[in-house]
């Protein structure tokens, strides 16, 4: 029973050894992988779905800027935390009584999302993101009509993004982001497409 006994516990004192020791295995190996952060700044056109009113311009199309941090916890998958500046647009709107009024719009944000990276070709991937951003929209009333009216509102975040990897830390992509905004009685769609370029420590 004694000698049984003592290989019972030398047994156990094994597997507990390989428990931890393919524990200690799988985390080097995310360690490995993890802590991968990047930083990216991005630029170019958009377009919001804004009401046209007449007697006032209407453009629908302005610029847009972007920062966004990232993190990779595990292969081919990214967090990412973004700001954007979605430029203004040129548009109106209808009050309560039916009178119409134009003015300019003005939108930026910020967001969180998450993303997963396939590299179907040596230094090429494609990327697909989801998430839910903060959007403010600002409308500054033309004259007659004086002051401006803002509202932020929670929607959601979509992205898609084809990446080159130039250098191993560094990437550069053709990004297509879009999102929703709302003020007043206004709200649409919000696309935006450029180029970034993101970089890896």
């Amino acid at each position: 029973m004694n000698r049984l006994a003592r290989r019972t516990a030398r047994g156990r004192r094994d597997g507990v050894r390989y428990v931890l020791t393919a524990a200690a295995c799988a985390v080097a190996s995310i360690g490995a992988h993890a802590g991968d952060f990047s930083v990216g700044v991005g630029a170019g056109v958009d377009r919001a779905k804004v009401d046209c009113v007449a007697a006032y311009p209407c453009d629908r199309g302005s610029a847009h800027a972007k920062l966004f941090v990232g993190y990779q916890p595990v292969p081919n998958v990214e967090l990412q935390a973004l700001a954007f500046d979605a430029g203004h647009f040129d548009g109106g709107d209808t009050s309560p009584l039916g009178t119409p009024f134009g003015g300019r719009f003005k939108a930026s944000g910020v967001g969180l999302a998450a993303g997963y990276r396939w590299g179907f070709a040596p230094d090429w991937s494609l990327k697909g993101q989801l998430g839910v951003a903060s959007v403010r929209t600002r409308f500054d009333y033309a004259a007659p009509f004086g002051g401006d009216a803002s509202e932020t509102t929670t929607q959601p975040l979509l992205g898609l993004s084809l990446a080159w990897q130039v250098a191993p830390r560094v990437k550069l992509s053709l990004d297509y982001d879009e999102t929703r905004f709302k003020v007043y009685t206004t709200h649409g769609s919000l696309r935006m497409f450029g180029l970034a370029a993101q970089f890896a420590f």
